[in-house]
């Protein structure tokens, strides 16, 4: 018989052998789901493509990281989980790879995604996409619905967003070419730039960082832009029908290439610049503590 000793090594390398059976494992696993599933995805490092197609499916291919514990795939209440688990803690936490997956979604439904060192990359998803990322580029293409990202320690990159577009950044530069016509966007230590068609409300805030946007401004639309430590410009179309308000705190710089408006400046260094273009019915604010504020025409 064998000794307690040896039992007790036998039960646990078994243990072991049996926790580690998904590690780097290989796979391609398909579920059905209904057309306006919601998908969510939780992954701790590695590399996600996640595409949309017309297939009332959820496949998942690739390969799990080396140090996956448990592998969960499963569809409940048209809500569909996928999940790489690793140990909670574990002293080789950095050796190995990170999972490299594919996943396959119906593009009418909604994607939501948590990863840590993780690059996500996400295409043709028609409904909502809600991003949550640490220490992982983001990256997003062609989705017709709202797009949520809360980002540390990334950039992102965007080349179409048709909705809504709300993203908050630190320490990770944003570039996003879209449609919408509502946009959020607030960072720190992050060089911000937006490139849209029609604009009815932007609010882009930045703290140690520069900020660019380009877009035209429908006449009943808004447009605030603020930052600490770092430059704004609002490339502007060639006719506005705008109330424009902007300042800054001592040490700032004004300059408007729209117009033939000068700021005025205070004897502690700060400038103000109030004027109306057109009727006036839209809104141009731009305020600015240690930075520069500019207003220039579109090329």
């Amino acid at each position: 018989m064998l000794k307690a000793s040896n039992k007790l090594m036998f039960v646990l390398v078994f243990w072991l052998a049996c926790g580690n059976l998904l590690a780097g494992e290989k796979i391609n696993k398909v579920l059905e789901v209904s057309a306006d599933a919601e998908v969510e995805v939780h992954n701790t490092r590695g590399n996600i493509t996640i595409e949309g197609w017309d297939k009332n499916q959820v496949v998942v291919k690739g390969e799990l990281d080396d140090l996956t514990e448990k592998f969960v795939f499963e569809t409940n209440d048209n809500k569909t989980l996928i999940k790489v688990v690793l140990p909670n803690r574990n002293s080789n936490a950095r050796s190995g790879s990170g999972s490299d997956l594919q996943i396959f979604m119906p593009k009418s439904g909604r994607l939501q995604f948590g990863g840590v060192s993780t690059d996500i990359e996400v295409r043709k998803i028609d409904k909502e996409v809600d991003i949550s990322s640490v220490s992982g580029d983001v990256k997003l293409t062609n989705i017709q619905g709202k797009a949520y990202i809360n980002s540390v320690s990334g950039d992102i990159a965007i080349n179409g967003v048709a909705d809504r577009l709300n993203i908050s950044t630190v320490s990770g530069d944003v570039d996003a070419k879209v449609s919408a016509q509502s946009i959020e966007v607030s960072g720190v230590s992050a060089d911000i730039k937006v490139t849209t068609e029609t604009i009815e409300f932007a609010q882009i805030e930045t703290v140690s960082g520069n900020t660019s946007l380009r877009g035209q401004l429908t006449d009943t639309g808004s447009i605030r832009l603020s930052n600490v430590s770092g430059k704004s410009i609002y490339f502007s179309q060639a006719e506005l029908n705008a109330r424009i308000i902007l300042d800054t705190g001592p040490g700032g710089d004004i300059v408007n290439r729209i117009s033939n408006h000068e700021p005025s400046r205070s004897f502690i260094g700060s400038e103000k610049l109030k004027f109306t273009l057109g009727q006036g019915s839209a809104q141009i604010r731009m305020s600015t503590v240690s930075g520069d504020i500019e207003l220039r025409p579109q090329n």
